[in-house]
């Protein structure tokens, strides 16, 4: 009888360098840092005023902040020298505690009608949690489901089409996003739209550029979009989110006070802006201006060629960051990349069109320019994990050549040992 022979689990060390860093790297942590500073600039501009007013310390804000950097960046370096596999091996546990978190945050006292912090001494948006968890969870599922083409290239035979379509729907689709089922329900309750939309756009990113399903997933995707205005038309069952679309029009009778202090603020700074810390709309008028709304801070006080600026160097960082992703040392670490880089996306897109009122508010916040202790930790203990994939990818980037010159090295002596025979030689 045969036995069946289970790979031993390989070992790793929790903590080890993972690489040498390739420049690419070191040029997307520069435009990283260029982001931050700027971001910390901004904060304190929109800031100082709303800090001096409601809690009489106009660099109430921006302290909060820096702490939240100085641990952010720990948390970075932390996560930046965490082994790839130990964070896989952890999805579920971690997957487990973020659904206790998710229920336990239902009981919390509710702050503007939603539940969406828990306090434990200091105050957690769990949300933020469950984008990263899902991230990793999503990743790990699509990076374990086995590739299959039509043509079995064994035989050369077609894949029957039953078989091709359970591997492409249910192994590559439905079982990397049924956990993903648990969390939306549980953001539902809290209400947390904008956390639905983006959890769910994240973990439809990393199955879309990492391949999974094929072109199921583009017509599926393609088919969500055009199906999300009839959604929208039957969702006053649902009065949070009718009242957020209410508002959402081009009347300005009917617009909400937050969008329309937003537009006054973007068209006050024409093209060069009135200057830094100039800005009339963060004296109380535009809510939000230290977080959701920061974007019409900026426009308002640099103008049109600030606005620019701001989305080209966070174009430039997606770009160097799916760059790095790509060129991983496997494809878990790929689709981890991939949603990373798809989280900053979004939430760049999702609020720069809330602020122009190209879409209704959903208050998602700007990266690393808004305030929010919890957002930016995580923020930056995701960037540990870029860091991370970016040095095992230039790692294993140099074994392959490294293997490479040795082979041909090898091929290379075996060509000079051979004995070569001399034509014009007699016998």
């Amino acid at each position: 009888m045969a036995t069946i022979r289970r790979k031993k689990p390989e070992s790793f060390a929790i903590l080890s360098s993972p690489g040498p860093w390739p420049q690419v790297l070191i040029n997307w942590l520069a435009t990283l840092a260029v982001i931050i500073v700027f971001g910390l600039i901004m904060l304190f501009s929109a800031s100082y005023t709303t800090g001096y007013l409601r809690m009489g310390d106009s660099f109430y804000y921006i302290k909060s902040q820096m702490l939240c950097l100085g641990l952010g960046l720990a948390v970075m370096l932390l996560f930046s020298r965490i082994d790839h596999r130990f964070l896989r091996r952890m999805v579920w546990p971690g997957y487990v505690v973020c659904i206790v978190m998710l229920i336990a945050v239902l009981f919390s006292a509710p702050l503007n009608g939603c539940r969406r912090w828990l306090r434990i001494g200091f105050t957690i948006q769990v949300s933020e949690i469950a984008k990263f968890e899902m991230i990793l969870l999503t990743a790990h599922l699509a990076a374990k489901a086995p590739h299959l083409e039509k043509l079995d290239p064994a035989s050369g035979r077609r894949v029957p089409a039953g078989q091709w379509l359970y591997q492409r729907i249910v192994r590559e689709l439905i079982v990397p996003l049924l956990p993903l089922i648990p969390v939306v329900i549980l953001l539902m309750l809290e209400p947390h739209m904008s956390g639905i939309v983006l959890t769910t756009a994240i973990c439809g990113t990393i199955l879309l550029l990492g391949g999974s399903g094929g072109i199921i997933t583009w017509a599926g995707g393609a088919s969500a979009v055009l199906l999300l205005r009839t959604v929208l038309e039957h969702i006053d069952s649902i009065p949070y989110l009718q009242s957020r679309l209410d508002g959402w029009t081009h009347d300005l009778s009917k617009m909400t006070d937050q969008t329309l202090q937003s537009l006054y603020a973007i068209g006050s700074g024409g093209v060069t802006g009135l200057g830094l810390g100039n800005s009339i709309e963060k004296q109380l008028w535009l809510p939000e201006s230290t977080n959701d709304f920061i974007f019409s801070v900026v426009c308002e006080e640099l103008g049109f060629v600030g606005a620019v600026i701001v989305i080209l160097l966070f174009v430039l960082f997606l770009v160097q960051g799916l760059w790095l992703a790509f060129r991983a040392e496997n494809r878990y670490c790929t689709l981890v990349g991939i949603g990373i880089m798809a989280q900053i996306a979004w939430q760049v897109f999702c609020n720069i069109a809330v602020v122009t009122n190209t879409l209704p508010n959903t208050g998602i916040s700007l990266p690393f320019f808004s305030s929010g202790g919890t957002s930016l930790i995580l923020l930056l203990a995701e960037m540990g994990v870029m860091i991370n994939i970016g040095r095992g990818g230039e790692r294993a980037r140099l074994e392959r050549e490294n293997l490479r010159a040795q082979r041909e090295q090898r091929e290379k002596e075996k060509s000079d040992n051979t004995i070569r025979l001399d034509p014009n030689m007699g016998y």
